[in-house]
């Protein structure tokens, strides 16, 4: 029963029980039933909760991009640990991180609100980090973040700590990062169906 509760609370036990999930190294794509698309990145987990009255998407966690289906009646919103994305025939991707969830506007814009009521618009090529308190626009534009979609991660100015962990849903090994190199600044274009040779290649260039 231990085993069995521990188990159900593991992200592996997260993943099983959500409506939508994928798994180490998976990307996948789904039609819902409004005719929205979303994918969902490598190792991630999603709820739905469609009615007459309300789109509703909950990510548990991952990563998600979705193409939003116009319905003037049922606005379609994502919730995370820290609020709710709101959105209304738009494109953006949502990601929740260890603290925080990233927002990132594909296209058109999206109304960001935090569980306390506070709200952010973002309108195309914006992002924001949404924390417990607080949602902090990111600045420059981050739609390179979606390039997973075509299996490359493209980073611009990141610390290694941040693309180390943008790896991890790809790879089955266990990597740790030592703390004097976690804020080394990483930039290039890497392939995620080939982590090896990315730890390489961050080695060789680092």
């Amino acid at each position: 029963g231990g085993g069995a509760w521990l188990g159900i609370r593991s992200p592996l036990g997260d993943s099983l029980l959500a409506d939508l999930h994928t798994g180490r190294g998976q990307r996948q794509d789904f039609t819902l039933a409004d005719g929205s698309r979303l994918s969902l990145n490598a190792n991630s987990a999603a709820d739905l909760r469609f009615d007459d009255k309300q789109r509703l998407v909950i990510l548990r966690h991952g990563e998600l991009v979705i193409q939003v289906a116009a319905d003037p009646q049922r606005p379609l919103r994502v919730r995370t640990a820290q609020g709710e994305i709101r959105a209304l025939g738009t494109r953006f991707l949502v990601a929740q991180e260890h603290d925080a969830t990233r927002v990132v506007v594909l296209q058109h814009s999206v109304e960001a609100r935090l569980l306390d009521g506070t709200t952010l618009d973002l309108q195309e090529g914006q992002s924001a980090l949404l924390y417990a308190g607080t949602i902090a626009p990111v600045a420059g534009d981050q739609r390179h973040r979606a390039d997973w979609l075509s299996g490359r991660l493209n980073v611009l100015d990141d610390p290694l700590e941040h693309v180390v962990d943008a790896l991890r849903p790809y790879s089955r090994g266990f990597v740790r990062v030592a703390p004097e190199v976690r804020g080394l600044r990483v930039q290039g274009v890497f392939p995620l169906n080939d982590p090896d040779r990315v730890f390489t290649a961050l080695a060789e260039t680092l």
